[in-house]
């Protein structure tokens, strides 16, 4: 369990609380407000004092770790030889050590909406996948999660 605690929070509902706290538990939100009791002793602390504590932010259309800046071999965004492709796969093109994950991270962007096709009429599959992380399966959230039709 993580608490993060003595932040201001700002909730999505509208809600705040100048000295809120937002308890963690296998990585999901449990809950938020003030002065919450924590049930268990070992949790990790976080003491937010001076800071606000916000939501994270969700891109919702991207082609992050699709394009690389590693040449032709790296970018995987657009298939140039039909210009029907719905089962071109995002999942099947993400390179998860992109390091525009780690910038999207910094900026407080926690998910994305990734897909192929900026060029295409129907560019393929997008999935909705967190930033944090290095292994696909630990990140994808939603596969398939949409079709670019342009």
């Amino acid at each position: 369990m993580l608490q993060i605690q003595n932040g201001r929070v700002l909730t999505m509902a509208g809600k705040t609380f100048e000295n809120g706290q937002v308890l963690i538990e296998n990585g999901k939100i449990k809950s938020v407000g003030e002065y919450l009791s924590v049930p268990n002793a070992k949790a990790e602390v976080i003491d937010a004092r001076g800071g606000w504590i916000l939501p994270g932010l969700i891109e919702t259309h991207c082609h992050i770790g699709i394009t690389e800046k590693k040449g032709f071999e790296g970018d995987d965004c657009n298939e140039v030889n039909q210009p029907v492709i719905p089962y071109l796969k995002a999942l099947d093109a993400v390179n998860p050590m992109d390091s525009a994950f780690h910038n999207a991270l910094s900026a407080g962007i926690t998910a994305v909406m990734v897909g192929p096709g900026s060029s295409n009429v129907v560019g393929g599959q997008f999935l909705v996948m967190k930033t944090h992380g290095r292994v696909m399966d630990q990140m994808v959230v939603k596969e398939p999660a949409a079709m670019k039709v342009a």
